[in-house]
């Protein structure tokens, strides 16, 4: 089971995307932290593709039980193992043929007890909460593709503070958790009177155990978060981002500006440092599905941003070291993209293939107009390789464009 979740989680990345493509949620949310326990209502638009075909499908944590699905034109509902992820249930909804073609909301009352045991890294204890995908506490569309907003009203005691991707308000013991930057799931963390660090912008709440390691944390993520604004922010500013640094089970991911680091898989501090800076970038990389053939772009522009910054603070050397892991990765891999090929990339296209193709891109087109192709397609709304096989055209002509498609295709290695 646990490597089938940690295989899960490669779909689950950070994305950003224009707000008017997602659909929205809203879910209320208590806690039996005595018990692990929670109990939630969320109230979901279902796109209307779905209603269309009359049918959804959510993942939904397989110990959880659901009392209701109701909403209009829903004829009936069930709840069974998803073949897709075997651990994790799929909550089928069936809606009437007369069910009309466009968003229409779901309500949905569920409860359930969070393994805290399991290798998921997710918990509910006493005195912390940690939820992700990973568990699948929060219902989510079953093809790890349509992005969601929206907000989670969590109540909790006056003195605990909850952490989550967007921003957190609080009223007495009722905290939000207002996501406004698309991504495909919803995750939070919530603990009793915290122990964090901050500076200019940039936190890391932290666990006794990684006291010191949370200052490098810190020094890192803020270089990082303040170089991205740098470069990349005249359009959109990251006003605040945060670390939750834990040593628990279970992989590490982000949300938009809210990275979760377990301690135990953090490495070196060069990889750490690059690690923070791919998941900070994608605050500035477009959405697209993580089952398309053009998502290897959002990935190996993320991983070759980060790698050069590591360059830039640790030295050409280490930036040597990466470029060969990149290399073995991409060991067996014959193309990256391909026109009339509509496969989702592989991680070994992701993090090894693409960013090698970035690198000769960058020899070809010299570092001046590299960068300005960096930074347009950063601030731009790219969400197709054939755009930015265009956009090698408009710098370097057609010659450069037919090569640059062609090392993407596996046609040559030059």
């Amino acid at each position: 089971m646990k490597y089938l979740l940690i295989a899960v989680t490669t779909y689950l990345l950070s994305f950003t995307a224009m707000a008017s493509d997602a659909v929205e949620y809203r879910t209320e949310l208590t806690f039996s932290l005595e018990s692990s326990a929670l109990n939630a209502v969320t109230e979901m638009q279902i796109p209307k593709k779905y209603r269309s075909s009359g049918t959804v499908a959510l993942f939904l944590n397989k110990d959880f039980s659901v009392e209701s699905v109701t909403g209009q034109h829903i004829e009936s509902f069930e709840v069974k193992q998803s073949k897709k992820v075997p651990v994790w249930n799929e909550v089928i909804i069936e809606f009437s043929s007369s069910a009309q073609a466009n968003n229409k909301a779901i309500r949905i009352k569920y409860a359930g007890t969070i393994d805290n045991n399991a290798q998921h890294g997710n918990f509910i204890t006493s005195n912390q909460v940690h939820l992700s995908i990973d568990s699948a506490w929060h219902p989510v569309f079953s093809d790890f593709s349509t992005p969601i907003i929206g907000t989670v009203s969590v109540e909790l005691d006056d003195d605990w503070e909850v952490f989550g991707p967007g921003s957190v308000t609080s009223s007495g013991n009722n905290y939000q958790v207002i996501s406004t930057e698309p991504t495909i799931d919803v995750s939070l963390y919530a603990v009793k009177k915290p122990t964090s660090i901050y500076s200019d912008g940039f936190t890391v709440v932290h666990d006794d155990v990684n006291a010191e390691r949370a200052e490098f944390v810190l020094n890192a993520g803020r270089q990082c978060f303040e170089k991205m604004n740098e470069r990349f922010g005249r359009q959109k500013q990251l006003k605040a981002a945060q670390v939750v640094l834990l040593e628990r089970p279970g992989p590490s991911f982000a949300r938009g500006n809210y990275i979760s680091l377990n301690s135990q898989t953090l490495g070196s501090k060069v990889h750490t440092h690059q690690y923070l800076c791919h998941e900070i970038a994608h605050n500035w990389t477009n959405f697209t599905s993580a089952m398309s053939h053009d998502y290897w772009m959002i990935e190996s522009f993320a991983e070759y941003i980060s790698a050069r910054e590591v360059a830039r603070i640790y030295g050409e050397e280490e930036f040597q070291n990466i470029v060969e892991k990149w290399q073995a990765r991409a060991k067996g891999e014959a193309f990256i993209w391909r026109e009339d090929t509509a496969r989702r990339a592989s991680h070994k296209v992701n993090y090894g293939l693409g960013p090698i193709a970035l690198m000769k891109l960058q020899e070809k087109l010299g570092e001046t107009a590299f960068d300005e192709l960096i930074d347009w397609y950063m601030t731009s709304d790219v969400t197709e390789t054939e755009a930015l096989i265009t956009k090698v055209g408009t710098f370097a002509g057609a010659d450069t464009k037919r090569w640059f498609s062609a090392l993407l295709a596996g046609k040559h290695s030059e």
